[in-house]
């Protein structure tokens, strides 16, 4: 039988509601400021909490007086006090006041940030803000509009969004654009880079400097002469800071950022405060992949600013499937929550890029995926030179929700191991013909979390090979990696920015916080030709009425500045 917890940072840390880390901090910041409150102490830890789960603040109205449950696994009972209680108690502390001179903020719509949080997001406002209001640059419309009618057919209809996003991307210094894989987001920076280019030689003036830039590597790698964010910014050494900031901007006339789903909060704001304001930007994304691992959701937050909206543009056809595939339709159900076509696309058979393995309870997952796994990295453990084995990496990729548990990476890169080891011609050990994909960021030897590569055994021995975005190879010891991961199997996060030909995606037999809507289209979408689910579905249909929602004032922030301002 449930009962109910005291709000109580004790009791809560008793309980397992909070972290080691979310008790002594807030422990550390009552001695400091000799806070005793209640109230305020375990606003400190909650915070915390809530900053870990990918939430930059508390949104005190909306918490205000509700009753929750301890975890999963504990019905005990959490009431959160009631509006005026908690906020006369932040209010009447020395922790908490209206800007960043103290550890806590108290925004004027009652959100509740660290101090760090709360300066970032005000910052990134800023220069958003400024950004829109500066006036359009003064070009040639008719030369403009007939590189336009080059490159977008009048007859064909299903440009004209890509049309609209290249004339304003062109013409004004702050453009967004958002579109899943296939709805011609690439295209439409290529063509932006071509028009910069030639209007500039056709007017007589100096060449603009274009920088483009995504968050991976392997988001890099598509794009047309494309860095990473953090290799453009340069990071300084022993510091979190860039080279290039706010006070030393890059030389840049054009910024085109991709992948922005992937950014979080402090990553973007040291981006565009590190391009000058004369400069266009254009921000490319996919408002319903996953958000950033870190803290926050600013992409969904930015397209979701009701002032921006003449600023945004949504790429909704998809030129590679026209409409037609099993991928496609099964991608449109999850994000409109269309839970009789989701299940139909799955059970019946008739979309050939779509296979569904169905696992129950009482399914063993080693059975369900072997037939998949060895079809699936056969080329790979068969590969004969590095350049044969990181030329297929691309070909086929596993895809969990979970690093911990029977369906989780750890269990699953073990499970492949396993089954290639044991098939007679595959030629795989502990050391050797391994994914690997690196999760530490090394500045100095260019590799960065989330690059992937693999151990290959060559006649002076064993070492690591990973392709560069100009698509040479770097060789590396193993002993000299900043830190990897086997990676037959990685998270549907770990995969952002990425697409294989096929995925298999293995999902667990239970209901998980983790598997949700934003989590399943994600993974569906990064199949490019076919895509094998292996799970349970009354967990799947559950899971697309599951949105995840990060708490933030971005949004409203961006709103306010702007609706003053007009």
């Amino acid at each position: 039988m449930s009962q109910n917890i005291a709000f109580d940072l004790g009791d809560l840390f008793e309980q397992h509601f909070f972290s080691n880390l979310d008790y002594f901090f807030a422990r550390s910041m009552a001695k400091a400021f000799d806070e005793n409150e209640s109230i305020v102490l375990v606003s400190c830890a909650l915070v915390s909490k809530l900053l870990f789960e990918g939430h930059i603040c508390i949104d005190i109205k909306a918490m205000s007086g509700i009753v929750v449950p301890v975890s999963e696994t504990n019905d005990d009972l959490i009431k959160f006090p009631d509006f005026n209680s908690w906020i006369n108690a932040l209010q009447n502390s020395l922790m908490v006041s209206d800007n960043i001179q103290t550890p806590l903020v108290l925004d004027s719509d009652h959100r509740l940030y660290f101090s760090k949080y709360f300066d970032f997001q005000n910052r990134l406002t800023k220069n958003i803000t400024q950004r829109f209001f500066l006036k359009p640059h003064k070009m040639d419309e008719n030369t403009i509009d007939e590189m336009l009618e080059s490159y977008f057919m009048p007859q064909n209809k299903h440009v004209i969004h890509q049309k609209h996003a290249v004339k304003h991307a062109i013409e004004n210094h702050f453009t967004i654009i958002s579109g899943g894989p296939g709805t011609g987001k690439t295209y439409v920076t290529t063509i932006i880079k071509k028009i910069f280019l030639t209007y500039a030689k056709k007017q007589g003036l100096l060449v603009p400097k274009i920088i483009s830039v995504a968050p991976t590597g392997k988001a890099a790698s598509k794009m047309d002469q494309g860095s990473t964010i953090h290799s453009i910014l340069k990071p300084l050494k022993n510091s979190p800071g860039f080279y290039y900031n706010k006070n030393n901007t890059l030389h840049t006339d054009v910024m085109i950022i991709d992948e922005a789903s992937m950014i979080d909060i402090i990553l973007l704001t040291r981006l565009l405060e590190a391009v000058p304001l004369t400069a266009k930007v254009i921000v490319l994304g996919d408002i319903y992949q996953l958000s950033s691992i870190q803290a926050g959701s600013v992409f969904s937050d930015i397209c979701s600013a009701k002032e921006l909206s003449a600023n945004l543009f949504f790429l909704d056809y998809n030129f590679r499937s026209k409409g037609k595939t099993g991928i496609e339709k099964l991608s449109n159900a999850i994000n409109h929550n269309d839970v009789q076509s989701l299940e139909g696309i799955l059970t019946s058979g008739l979309y050939p890029d779509v296979v569904f393995e169905s696992l129950n309870s009482k399914s063993r997952i080693d059975y369900s995926v072997k037939k998949f796994i060895l079809n699936g990295y056969k080329r790979f453990v068969l590969a004969d030179t590095v350049e044969q084995a990181l030329n297929v990496l691309d070909d086929f990729k596993i895809l969990c929700a979970h690093n911990l548990g029977e369906f989780g990476t750890l269990q699953v890169n073990h499970l492949c191991e396993k089954i290639l080891r044991a098939e007679v011609n595959f030629d795989i050990s502990d050391k050797f013909k391994k994914i690997i994909m690196v999760n530490t960021n090394d500045y100095k030897k260019g590799l960065f979390n989330g690059d992937t590569g693999i151990v290959f055994e060559r006649k002076e021995g064993a070492n690591t090979f990973f392709k560069t975005l100009d698509d040479s190879i770097k060789q590396y010891r193993v002993s000299d990696l900043p830190g990897s991961d086997p990676a037959f199997a990685i998270t549907i996060h770990k995969s952002q920015g990425s697409e294989f030909n096929t995925v298999l995606m293995i999902l667990p037999d239970k209901i998980s916080p983790v598997v949700t809507r934003q989590l399943l289209y994600t993974g569906i979408t990064r199949a490019k030709t076919k895509v094998i689910i292996v799970g349970n579905i009354d967990i799947i249909k559950k899971a697309i009425n599951l949105s995840v929602k990060r708490n933030s004032g971005l949004a409203m922030c961006l709103e306010s500045v702007l609706k003053k301002k007009f």
